[in-house]
């Protein structure tokens, strides 16, 4: 049942029943993405479970997927608190930053991964090539990244491209055919993608064609490996376009006709989701980490430490009677 209430500036606000849920979910999906993003980078940091370069791709990874999140748990937020207030902002300055924030860590996320697609490539194809699988090339090629996603979003903020949605509570480009939202459908998600499952295609066809001719067990090995690590980067990415399906439903359907009222509700609901399943997905594919996590709450736990003073003061004890 639909509940009405008139602003002072008549503008009408309808709430819907399934606002909050969806509200409550999205606070929880991120929250829990932060807390286990913030848990992961820690652990790849202090047990060292990749290579240098390696960990500075995956913790590039890692810090642009905790500062999605962020940005994702302030939207839901902001989203809550005006579904309960019924209201709209005539000041909304703070939301549409965040819009323009979520714009460029999205992509930043995205790159980052194509940025470890093409590294396992290099590995592969190139490996007399070393300048591409240093520390300080890769650090640079992460601050262009860096860079352009923050500067590709920026004409998006400048032009007044982003604007309050009353009814979804919420800032982002409008859904219709526009140059602006088929060129951010491109950078954020074409690009990144597309490059993804070229390089995945590729080096799967690279390393078939290895297993045929007589190269070394040490080198046919490394490739494989390899070929493991992007099939797992191509597995998360692909894990994202699922679950971020209704999003880019409703930007197709915009070019035709007018997408459903609560669009952006369901998208980004469906967005807060997937990157909580993506990162549970790169503890799965982490090497050791049920060992390292299993060690850690073995050392917070003090019943062993209990259990052997006991034992030894029992010991002690035996050894005076005697």
């Amino acid at each position: 049942m639909d509940m009405t209430n008139f602003m002072n500036d008549s503008t009408l606000i309808e709430t819907e029943v399934w606002f909050l849920p969806f509200d409550i979910i999205s606070i929880i999906s991120t929250s829990l993405s932060i807390i286990l993003g913030l848990l992961y980078l820690f652990i790849v940091i202090k047990h060292k479970t990749y290579s240098p370069v390696q960990m500075l791709l995956v913790c590039n990874s890692s810090v642009a997927i905790i500062l999605l999140s962020c940005i994702l748990l302030n939207m839901a937020i902001f989203t809550l608190q005006h579904d309960l207030q019924k209201s709209s902002e005539k000041t909304i300055s703070f939301c549409i930053i965040l819009a323009f924030l979520v714009y460029g860590t999205d992509g930043l996320q995205n790159y980052s991964y194509l940025l470890t697609a093409v590294y396992q490539y290099i590995s592969v194809v190139y490996p007399t090539k070393i300048i591409w699988r240093t520390v300080k090339t890769q650090f640079s090629l992460i601050i262009i990244i860096w860079v352009i996603c923050i500067l590709y979003s920026l004409p998006l903020l400048l032009t007044g491209q982003i604007t309050y949605n009353i009814d979804n509570q919420i800032c982002q480009m409008p859904l219709r055919l526009s140059l602006p939202i088929v060129f951010v459908s491109a950078i954020i998600y074409m690009i990144p993608n597309s490059g993804i499952l070229g390089v995945y295609i590729k080096l799967t066809r690279y390393v078939q064609q290895m297993s045929s001719r007589t190269v070394s067990n040490n080198t046919l090995f490394h490739a494989r490996r390899e070929l493991r690590l992007v099939q797992r980067t191509f597995v998360l990415t692909n894990t994202l376009i699922v679950l971020g399906l209704p999003f880019m439903i409703f930007v197709l359907m915009s070019f035709f006709t007018p997408p459903p009222k609560y669009h952006f509700r369901i998208a980004f609901l469906c967005a807060d989701i997937s990157v909580l399943v993506v990162i549970i997905i790169g503890y799965c594919f982490t090497p050791n980490i049920k060992t390292i996590i299993r060690k850690i709450l073995s050392r917070s736990t003090p019943v062993e430490p209990m259990t052997i003073r006991f034992t030894a003061a029992t010991y002690g004890r035996t050894i005076t009677a005697n």
